[in-house]
């Protein structure tokens, strides 16, 4: 089912140097090739690529771009002339993919995370990551750096990312803010920066480190047993009568194990709510929302009305690959014989409920904000249409109507990942123009929704 491929894209220059290497380059010819081929697998693969940007727009752009491809640059520079042409897709599915790359040159990183906004305050300081002694105020505003402002730098990180919206490509571009800063303006590991906290302006400059001596740190810091947060965890509240499951994304690893954990002691503390924190999840494999519907649902169910699938070179290429020394059953056999570039309808059954004595009939509510996407969104999308209960938060970043279930190829020549969506989903409840996200039955910003959910229990609407 549907999987959030979400790996953040873009490029660096300074880095390629730094073991003493002169990177590869490409001549204009090879980078042409490779657009090419870009376009020839979008068109292929993809159900509809111009959904929302028009057909002539686009290839005005791709003209563009091969015309001022007249010099030989290496892979990051080239990713960097080519990125943006994606971005005006629309699609977080559809991307092309450079950062196992660009860490694997031991790049500097400035060593702190941020939030990063199409309004004001545009960037935002989170802290420094674990271990790290601050010299940046958490919570401060950030202004500029290197004389760059803020509101410049999310615009520019939005032009290189993909996604539904440019508060998602911005939020998400946050996770990589280190790379932008050398890709885009060859900060060479130093950083001026002006900020705002508590009303005070100041410049402080810091300096970045060395990716290899942070992993170490951070190594170090695991042998410490000091661990990152789990994928799923579980806490209870209001003297055991209210749990609340956090989830930072759908991964099988762990799963089963924790919700028998997790149930059980909710069956045991005779906990009378439940809420599920789906903010900032970013998804994964829609499989583990169905396993999760398990628990709380008691009628049959899907979280997809129907699928449209685009058939292609790609999709049967990653169906041979994983079924790699194995036999192909008749559904395998059925989609090799089908015709290159047609298109498929599937219309999705409804999902028996099982027994389960661990399931959960009590009051549930679902958290969620503009960070939740993907399969995080489907399944509070579903949650909603069976009326389990009550969404509280912002809108999904992660729209009902949506493309995914990505295809994989690579540029000949400067060897690039590009991953096209080769289906579209229509969660259940969604209409032909439902390009939207899921929309709370009670608004919060993130970091009031909990409270706000605890309000509504104790009968404060």
């Amino acid at each position: 089912m549907k999987v959030l491929i979400a790996i953040l894209t873009l490029n660096f220059f300074f880095v390629n140097i730094i073991w003493g290497q002169t990177p590869r380059r490409y001549s204009p010819s090879e980078m042409r090739q490779d657009v090419d081929s870009l376009i020839k697998y979008l068109i292929e693969a993809h159900p509809n690529p111009f959904y929302r940007y028009p057909k002539a727009s686009f290839f005005k752009d791709v003209f563009r771009v091969k015309s001022h491809l007249n010099r030989n640059l290496d892979k990051m520079d080239f990713y960097l002339r080519i990125a943006p042409l994606l971005g005006k897709l629309d699609d977080g599915h559809t991307d092309i993919h450079i950062m196992q790359f660009y860490d694997s040159l031991n790049p500097i990183i400035l060593p702190y995370n941020v939030k990063l906004s199409t309004k004001r305050p545009f960037i935002n300081c989170l802290g420094p990551y674990k271990g790290i002694k601050t010299a940046l105020p958490t919570g401060a505003e950030i202004i500029s750096i290197n004389n760059i402002s803020a509101q410049k730098i999310v615009n520019d990180i939005i032009d290189l990312n993909t996604g539904e919206s440019r508060l998602f490509r911005a939020e998400f571009g946050a996770t990589r803010f280190y790379f932008y800063l050398e890709a885009l303006y060859k900060a060479n590991g130093l950083y001026h920066v002006k900020y705002k906290h508590n009303g005070i302006v100041k410049d402080i400059t810091l300096k970045g480190i060395r990716k290899n001596i942070l992993d170490e740190l951070a190594k170090n810091q695991a042998d410490g047993n000091v661990h990152s947060d789990p994928v799923y965890s579980l806490r209870l509240l209001n003297n055991n009568q209210t749990a609340v499951i956090d989830f930072k994304s759908f991964e099988w690893d762990g799963f089963k194990a924790f919700t028998d954990s997790a149930f059980t002691v909710i069956k045991e503390r005779h906990v009378q709510n439940l809420i599920i924190n789906l903010i900032d999840n970013s998804g994964g494999d829609s499989d583990v929302g169905d396993a999760f519907f398990q628990y709380i649902l008691n009628k049959p169910f899907t979280q997809y009305a129907k699928v449209l699938e685009k058939n292609s070179a790609l999709l049967k290429q990653r169906l041979l690959e994983h079924r790699l020394g194995k036999p192909l059953d008749s559904a395998d056999k059925a989609l090799l014989a089908k015709p290159n570039g047609s298109l498929d309808t599937e219309y999705v059954d409804k999902i028996n409920i099982g027994d389960n004595p661990l399931r959960f009939n009590g009051r549930v509510i679902v958290l969620v904000n503009i960070e939740t996407y993907s399969s995080a969104s489907d399944f509070a999308q579903c949650f909603k249409y069976y009326k389990r209960g009550i969404v509280i938060g912002e809108e999904t970043g992660g729209l009902i109507k949506s493309y995914g279930d990505i295809v994989t190829a690579h540029l000949p020549h400067s060897g690039l990942a590009l991953t096209v969506s080769s289906k579209l989903y229509y969660n259940i409840g969604a209409n032909e123009n439902d390009w939207r996200g899921v929309i709370p039955d009670i608004y919060s910003s993130p970091d009031q929704a909990l409270q706000r959910a605890l309000k509504y229990i104790d009968g404060k609407k």
